[in-house]
């Protein structure tokens, strides 16, 4: 229909007009709710969410942005050629992710079509998303068919996205832009990419089912004279023994075989436990959770019944469908190789270790050795490496938390070649980065770009990492304003370097930070949006007094600093009572100092040595002068060079009488 005919009967009707019969039906019964919910006409932006509830939601919709983003990034780059953007709203039409044509979503902004706003018809009248969400149907919605004048300067077509199970509205999927972007082909994409979302989000409950059925039959085989049920996150009952539905449908009242629990997906899921006790007496309830995954609960009803049945029944749909069995999730991931060498006594234990074992041989600076290892004996660790293993391979941003010291740029080298990438691991102090030349040093530039500008350029440590792996430490503490470079970046991976032409990079995200985020963000010291980037895969590494292999870290340890060194079980057992505020760093020069006070260097490390050494407390470590944490480090290379004070220089790149220094105040101490 010709546009000024649209306006015409858009001007009649906010001028207290009847309803035109001219116009779709989708856009008339729209613009009926505006008028019925007194939407100004006028509004000229959307409501906005602050930055704390931006990312509580993202955090609540983490399947649903996960799955989305796995198909939008492909499309994301054909509309950036279009002058378009994609967008991806919660279920409510709160936006938590735009992908496109940067200047499109800097239009967008002034209308606050961009994460954080709300596009529900009750706040800015007829508008894709909003009509979607109102209709459960695909909808497009072109210029004056928009209720409010200001957004009229779009075109979008936007298409809801359901739960593959219980239909619940889960979020929309729109493709938006200026007027002349419209194109009937939209409509089609959006619907598309809509169900290709439900079918990832689909596979992903299909593989918590899985892992939730292996802990069931786990649970079966310890309690196997009672009667069990597995729930999922969202209330459906994923496997049972006979039994236990017949148990829950009389604690219910349900008058079927499988009593409606989908009330529970409305409560936080510490309180399940608690609600469930209540409401089935004389019953045990396990809440399951797989690293940072909350899976649901296993009910245990005191019984006789040994049968069970497998299931996945809806609370509404109530159909049984296949359950895939799969191995207990405490096995070890692929990635992680128990080493089974006997050993000498001085590698006492040695063979208990679990180790990830990289084969990379490149000896670029950036890469890890043929050798590199990562101790995962504690179940706990394990588990992490697991979910990080999973998350490299198909290439998911990667956020690792913990204390200063417990192993985060390992893990991240972990990450990195359990990715099975062929370029570079490149390492990124977020700290160190000058704050004036923080894109240079990110993205490069060209020649001549700036006063003092390297001749012929820099590539960028973003270019470095192309085909591997940024690594993006200390996140947590780059400067609030240096961070929307960042959030630029990760918009569409594109490389823009100061005065040269801008490339599209391929990389792995992995950042670590010892800063609580979420308290971060509450306090407006980090962007809501950034770390919505950069936590699709959370998981926080253990304190060093935290975790059950202590053991294996000493002599793992040990192994690499002073091969010829033994260690006696008494102490080890004296270090394991350590407080270890530095965690492993702090464990690692303590073993250095330790080997370098035997009478050699094939000496045997006891607990009077231990005992003599003594562990500083909290306070003078946290006083320790930056000389003393030089010293360490120094003494650390020493005893890993086996006493090479030439090898040790050429690798801190100091001078030789700098080491000598060094070992005669050890000495005099």
């Amino acid at each position: 229909m010709n546009e000024g005919v649209i306006r015409d009967a858009w001007e009649r009707f906010i001028c207290g007009g009847e309803l035109p019969q001219s116009l779709r039906p989708a856009v008339t019964g729209s613009w009926q709710r505006c008028r019925n919910f007194s939407v100004d006409v006028g509004n000229q932006r959307a409501p906005k969410l602050s930055d704390a509830e931006l990312y509580r939601r993202r955090c609540d919709n983490a399947l649903l942005a996960a799955s989305a983003r796995l198909a939008m990034e492909r499309t994301g780059q054909i509309l950036s050629d279009a002058s378009s953007m994609l967008i991806l709203t919660d279920g409510s039409g709160h936006i938590i992710e735009t992908l496109g044509d940067h200047r499109t979503i800097d239009a967008g902004r002034q209308v606050h079509l961009e994460t954080g706003g709300c596009w529900d018809e009750t706040g800015i009248g007829t508008n894709a998303i909003g009509t979607a969400m109102a209709v459960r149907q695909p909808v497009q919605i072109h210029a004056a068919e928009h209720f409010c004048e200001k957004v009229q300067h779009w075109t979008c077509a936007a298409a809801p996205i359901f739960h593959p199970i219980d239909h619940e509205l889960l979020g929309v999927i729109d493709i938006s832009g200026p007027p002349q972007t419209f194109s009937n082909q939209n409509l089609a994409l959006v619907v598309s990419l809509a169900d290709h979302i439900e079918g990832l989000i689909g596979q992903s409950i299909k593989n918590e089912h899985s892992r939730l059925t292996a802990r069931f039959q786990e649970k079966q085989r310890k309690w196997g004279s009672n009667d069990l049920v597995a729930i999922d996150r969202r209330g459906a009952i994923v496997c049972a023994s006979p039994e236990a539905i017949r148990s829950l449908a009389t604690h219910f009242g349900a008058q079927s075989d499988a009593p409606d629990l989908s009330y529970l997906k409305s409560l936080p899921f510490e309180d399940w436990e608690g609600d469930l006790a209540r409401r089935l007496a004389n019953t045990r309830t396990v809440l399951v959770k797989d690293g940072d995954s909350e899976l649901g609960a296993i009910v245990v009803f005191p019984a006789k019944h040994k049968s069970f049945a497998e299931c996945t029944t809806s609370s509404r749909k109530r159909q049984a469908a296949p359950v895939v069995n799969v191995p207990p999730t405490d096995a070890p991931p692929r990635d992680i190789v128990a080493s089974a060498s006997g050993g000498s006594s001085s590698q006492r234990g040695l063979e208990k270790i679990v180790f990830l074992r990289s084969a990379d041989t490149d000896t670029s600076p950036h890469r890890s050795t043929a050798k590199y290892q990562f101790v995962a004996s504690d179940a706990r660790v394990k588990q992490i490496c697991g979910n990080v293993s999973s998350a490299a391979r198909i290439g998911l941003p990667i956020l690792i938390g913990g204390q200063t010291g417990t192993g985060k740029e390992e893990l991240a080298r972990f990450a990195h070649n359990a990715s099975g990438r062929k370029g570079a691991f490149v390492p990124v102090n977020c700290t160190a980065l000058p704050d004036s030349l923080i894109e240079a040093e990110l993205f490069g530039y060209a020649d001549g770009a700036f006063t003092g500008a390297r001749r012929g350029g820099s590539r960028g440590l973003a270019k470095e990492a192309n085909g591997g792996t940024l690594f993006l430490d200390e996140i947590g503490d780059m400067p609030f304003a240096l961070q929307s470079v960042l959030l630029r970046f990760l918009d569409d991976y594109t490389v823009r370097p100061v005065g040269g032409t801008s490339t599209k990079v391929d990389v792995l995200i992995v950042s670590a930070t010892n800063v609580e985020l979420g308290q971060a963000v509450t306090s407006k010291r980090f962007r809501a949006d950034l770390l919505y980037r950069l936590n699709t895969v959370h998981v926080t590494l253990p304190k060093l007094n935290e975790r059950t292999d202590f053991e294996e870290i000493v002599l793992h340890l040990l192994e690499k600093i002073s091969p010829g060194n033994r260690i006696t079980d008494k102490a080890v057992a004296s270090l394991a009572r350590w407080a270890w505020e530095g965690n492993i760093r702090e464990l690692r020069s303590v073993l250095a100092r330790l080997a370098l006070s035997t009478a050699d260097l094939n000496g045997t490390i006891d607990e009077a040595l231990v005992s003599h050494l003594g562990q500083p407390s909290l306070a003078q470590a946290q006083g320790e002068s930056l000389r003393d944490l030089q010293r360490a480090r120094l003494l650390e290379v020493y005893a890993e060079t086996g006493g090479n004070i030439s090898e040790t220089a050429r690798r801190l790149n100091v001078c030789r009488n700098t080491v000598y220094r060094a070992l005669e105040a050890q000495d005099s101490e």
